[in-house]
């Protein structure tokens, strides 16, 4: 009996090996033929480079005019998921604390625009945008981005609050505390665990997005870095020394940003187990 549960356990530990390889090999073959130059990674696609060849990054880091889709891309990402938190929260905790059937009608319509494809609005919404001249504009795209995460970040944030005692806002009412008061010095205090996830799981979406940006924004000075990513693959010609490339210089501010934000999604996680 022993032997067959160590086998079992032998035969899952080499499945999730083999599952982590499978998902680490993208990664591991875009990094490393990011420092080849074309011909060796036609001929050594999945080997290290012979020499860390670094002509790949001036070229790319030059055409691509990095810094600036660097900066528009942190841009869009920081405001449209800061408003994104605060009307998110708020809305939240104005449902979690009215508790009616209005309340539950105008959540299940939130949820229920979840679940509407993009692609599928995709057209009518790029004409409307066009029309109200919310296009080739960082402030456009993102008006255009936080109704469109809002719903996802009020789910979130309803189910955290509704663990949230009400008993500790009453006593902040005793002591004088308004409900602004109550929610900006008391509950949104108390919402740093959902808050930590909501920033990854937004910072990563958006930062990855290429549809909206593809759609919205048009001048060369306004685009972000998953739209200039796609200018290096081309239907006549294919650089995979400098897409490749490109993509990694896509990719390294996510690693480090998920490095830095690990901590206070671990703590924010085991400061919920300990509330609950």
């Amino acid at each position: 009996m022993g032997k067959a549960v160590n086998i079992k356990k032998i035969l899952i530990e080499i499945a999730m090996i083999l599952v982590a390889v499978l998902f680490v090999s993208p990664a591991w073959i875009v990094l490393t033929n990011s420092f080849k130059p074309l011909g060796e990674i036609l001929t050594n696609t999945f080997g290290l480079p012979k020499s860390f060849y670094l002509g790949n990054f001036g070229y790319v880091l030059e055409n691509m005019n990095y810094a600036r889709v660097f900066l528009n891309t942190v841009l869009i990402c920081v405001f449209a998921i800061s408003i994104t938190i605060l009307l998110s929260a708020m809305c939240a905790y104005r449902l979690s604390r009215w508790n009616n059937k209005i309340s539950n009608v105008i959540l299940l319509v939130l949820m229920a625009s979840m679940t509407v494809p993009f692609q599928s609005i995709m057209l009518p919404f790029a004409k409307i945008c066009k029309s109200l001249g919310l296009t080739d504009s960082l402030a456009g795209i993102i008006l255009v981005l936080v109704p469109l995460y809002c719903p996802m970040a009020v789910f979130i944030f309803q189910g955290f609050i509704k663990s949230i005692p009400k008993e500790i806002e009453e006593a902040a009412e005793m002591d004088g505390c308004g409900k602004v008061a109550t929610f900006f010095r008391i509950i949104f205090p108390l919402l740093k665990p959902a808050t930590s996830s909501i920033v990854v799981l937004f910072t990563l979406q958006m930062w990855n997005d290429f549809t909206l940006p593809l759609i919205m924004l048009q001048s060369e000075s306004k685009k972000t870095i998953t739209t200039t990513v796609y200018s290096f693959f081309s239907a006549y010609s294919m650089r995979w020394d400098y897409a490749l490339t490109s993509l990694s210089l896509s990719i390294l501010p996510m690693i480090i940003f998920f490095l830095f934000m690990q901590k206070y999604i671990i703590s924010g996680i085991i400061a919920g187990a300990v509330k609950g």
